[in-house]
């Protein structure tokens, strides 16, 4: 493979899934729990101001300072990252986000190319500043990235070391066409079409991010004139596979006015939506119904039928990558409690969510010990973690 194309695989298989926010300005949807005055240790002095963009802003640059101080971003990313998961708080959940455009800025001041770019990628596959940090370079690297054509782009994401970061990475695509067609939505999906099927509707799955980005303002994405500002607008012109796609991050960056937390808010804002549509609009709304996927569950079970359903696509099975596994295997078998029609297909999804975020390991050493309905379902997921995830996090 080229040096060019070894570069820019490094660039693109780091990054863990993204959760891009505003550029200079905190973004929409902050959760109770991410309280922007809570204090922290590390660059506590912004913890002190009282204005949720000022403190944004102090954050953004403090970080930038530091990063450039040390001249060295490949290995002060992670030692940044270990000071901000020991201070907690409001940082911790934000840093990904701000390092969104804190790696924008430093890729710009400091000429960052394709040529030049495994440098500064941080030493680590940290999901929070050092994936946001390496996030931000490469949304400047579209038009490079770009000649790298389909073929090349995914020849590079399905060599990866894990599924997990294959799949990110093939989410990030969908990105940067966006960012590369100056958000031409119709350009960017065209681009994602180009794809495999197994590729396609992650990719698209990114590119209706940053058209939601942009909607709602946030990470330096651009709204088209004339933009359709609405999941049941522009989601109904989706072709079938990319309607979950479409709907899935769109409650996430444009917040409905009141969050839904319970399974009546959920059927509220899907009201009068049926077949895909509705389904993609379950899971929107479950994702943000919660981080916690146990929570999220309970709240699924308490919905009915396909709705059951759709709603375990938004559970936030990422959140435990890191967990003991114990607490996957606990997890999944949670999906003895839902009605009988959803039982199936829970521990189908999960077998697959949770084999992603294990690498395939879940299926040898959790699958088989889970209560005895769901081994067989749990098994049958598990070996489609290559296929489409279609909606994951």
């Amino acid at each position: 493979m080229p040096t060019r194309l070894f570069l820019i695989a490094g660039a693109l298989l780091v990054l863990l899934l993204p959760s891009p926010a505003g550029a200079g300005a905190p973004p929409g949807g902050i959760r109770l729990d991410d309280d922007p005055f809570a204090r922290t240790t590390y660059l506590s002095r912004c913890s002190l101001l009282r204005k949720e963009a000022v403190i944004w802003n102090c954050y953004v640059t403090r970080l930038l300072t530091d990063v450039e101080k040390a001249n060295d971003p490949a290995h002060e990313l992670p030692r940044i990252d270990r000071k901000v998961r020991a201070g907690g708080g409001y940082l911790q959940s934000s840093c990904h986000m701000m390092m969104h455009v804190v790696g924008r800025m430093y890729a710009r001041k400091h000429h960052v190319t394709l040529a030049n770019l495994q440098r500064y990628l941080p030493r680590s596959n940290d999901p929070g500043c050092s994936a946001g940090f390496g996030m931000g370079m490469v949304m400047t690297l579209g038009a490079q990235i770009g000649k790298l054509g389909p073929d090349g782009a995914v020849r590079l994401c399905l060599g990866a070391p894990t599924r997990f970061r294959s799949y990110t990475c093939i989410h990030t695509l969908g990105h940067a066409y966006m960012r590369l067609y100056h958000e031409n939505l119709k350009y960017g999906l065209q681009a994602c079409r180009a794809l495999p099927a197994r590729q396609a509707p992650d990719c698209a799955q990114g590119a209706y991010h940053d058209y939601w980005l942009g909607i709602a303002g946030h990470d330096s994405a651009k709204r088209q004139r004339s933009a359709v500002t609405t999941a049941r607008v522009l989601c109904s012109r989706a072709i079938p596979g990319f309607v979950r796609p479409c709907w899935y991050r769109y409650f996430l960056e444009v917040p409905p006015k009141k969050s839904p937390e319970n399974a009546a808010g959920i059927r509220g804002l899907c009201a009068g939506l049926s077949g895909a549509q509705r389904g993609g609009c379950i899971a929107a709304a479950s994702l943000v119904t919660s981080p916690d996927p146990f929570s999220q569950l309970r709240v699924c079970g308490r919905l009915r039928g396909a709705d059951s359903v759709s709603c375990l696509y938004g559970l936030n099975v990422q959140n435990l990558a890191q967990a003991p596994g114990s607490r996957r295997v606990k997890l999944i078998d949670g999906c003895s409690k839902l009605g009988a029609n959803a039982r199936t297909g829970c521990y189908q999804w999960l077998g697959t969510a949770l084999a992603v975020v294990t690498n395939g390991r879940f299926a040898n050493r959790a699958c088989p010990f889970i209560s005895a309905p769901g081994r067989g379902p749990c098994l049958t997921g598990a070996r489609r973690m290559n296929d489409a995830l279609v909606s994951f996090s």
